[in-house]
């Protein structure tokens, strides 16, 4: 080992997966070849040649998240990757940590699902210093690895996990259309989504940013469909969504179930107009214990919608020309990979008053901007009704 460098093992829970050794800022220069219980370890990039690396890489919080170099500088962290290790690269999505070689340290010692742990409640200023923290509360945080681009952050509230998430701008609209799709979720009768409210945030440009309860466990994990997609290599001959449907095959989940569910999810985002549903905002639940996978997690991030951050649409061309960041680069090519076209009933949907309603919480919302949205919504209603009965929507003439 040289001598800046320092010796972790890589954990999950108890179990040793391997020895790593990294520099001080907390990027991984090597690991042992020599994987111990092999079926533990992260499935991500397995084929690739330095794939714990990778790994450990994407960990870390992204760059580019907002707001997180100002806090990054105000802690005295390098970059996202001093900030993880610091941590212990802990998550509460899954049971990845690294032990200290000259550690005693155990999963009871350090695991965030049952110990304290310190939040910012989005003021991405400073942490709590040593004075101001509880004693017992170990100097451990969730945070360093949350992903996307959005501001966000671990709490505890009575004993409970949440996630706080803010918005990119001075509106409130990705945290609006977080509930917007709660409500949607709800009247349709379908369980599987996570439940979003809105909070009020102090101190930031937006006035509201929305919160939802921890879904993962000492029980039950969440892997991301982008580290399963990455398991193998995919051939060039198979689209992204069949790579995905042989990566649940060979992982035991019923394929026909999975696209149902996805089924529902595109129908669901291209009402919203939604454009951000990549392979890190879809997931999937595995048991802790036996390691099976049960099925999709619930549908979590659908704020990239309802055109936030986006040029509201001025005709019904631009509504049908959405671009997308998922398993094709376009909605119109998203949509034809839906198998059943009825997976979501079209008379249980929230009206565009609802629509109008939540959005007039933001008091920096336009009132033409809103209605602008709510027509938009009802329009994708009826183009959605027009794609059930066969029709083709994709290429009128205008």
């Amino acid at each position: 080992m040289g001598d800046d460098a320092l010796g972790y093992f890589i954990m999950r829970k108890d179990s040793p997966i391997t020895y790593a050794e990294f520099t001080t800022e907390g990027d991984m220069i090597s690991y042992s070849r020599n994987i111990k219980n092999k079926e533990l370890a992260p499935i991500q990039d397995m084929y690739q040649g330095n794939w714990l690396k990778l790994w450990w890489n994407e960990r870390s919080i992204p760059v580019d998240q907002d707001n997180i170099a100002h806090f990054l500088s105000e802690n005295g962290y390098s970059m996202p990757s001093d900030y993880l290790i610091k941590n212990l690269g802990l998550s509460l999505t899954d049971y990845y940590w690294l032990k200290p070689v000259d550690s005693e340290l155990t999963w009871k010692d350090v695991n965030l699902f049952d110990n304290d742990f310190k939040s910012n409640l989005l003021n991405w200023e400073r942490e709590p210093s040593e004075r101001e923290a509880d004693r017992n509360t170990p100097h451990y945080s969730p945070n360093g690895s949350l992903q996307g681009t959005i501001e966000k952050t671990w709490t505890i509230n009575n004993g409970e996990r949440y996630l706080i998430k803010g918005n990119h701008s001075s509106l409130s609209t990705e945290s609006i259309n977080e509930v917007i799709a709660s409500e949607i979720h709800k009247r349709q009768g379908f369980a599987n989504y996570t439940d979003y409210n809105l909070i009020e945030i102090k101190g930031k440009e937006y006035a509201y940013g929305c919160y939802s309860k921890l879904f993962t466990s000492q029980n039950k994990e969440l892997v991301s469909a982008w580290a399963l997609f990455t398991n193998e290599k995919k051939s060039n001959n198979i689209s992204n969504y069949e790579h995905l449907m042989n990566m649940c095959r060979k992982y035991g989940m019923d394929a026909d179930a999975i696209a149902e569910g996805l089924d529902y999810q595109i129908l669901v985002d291209f009402i919203m107009s939604g454009y951000d549903r990549h392979l890190n905002n879809i997931a999937f639940i595995r048991d802790a214990a036996t390691l099976q996978f049960k099925g999709l997690a619930p549908i979590f991030d659908s704020g990239g919608s309802m055109f936030a951050g986006k040029a509201i649409p001025k005709n019904e061309k631009e509504l049908l020309d959405i671009d997308t960041h998922s398993f094709t680069k376009k909605e119109s090519d998203l949509i034809k990979l839906v198998r059943n076209r009825n997976a979501i009933d079209l008379t249980k949907l929230p009206p565009s008053s609802f629509i109008r309603e939540v959005y007039a919480k933001d008091p920096k919302m336009h009132e033409k901007d809103i209605n602008n949205i709510a027509h938009w919504y009802e329009k994708k209603i009826d183009l959605c009704r027009d794609i059930q009965l066969g029709k083709e929507v994709f290429h009128k003439s205008y």
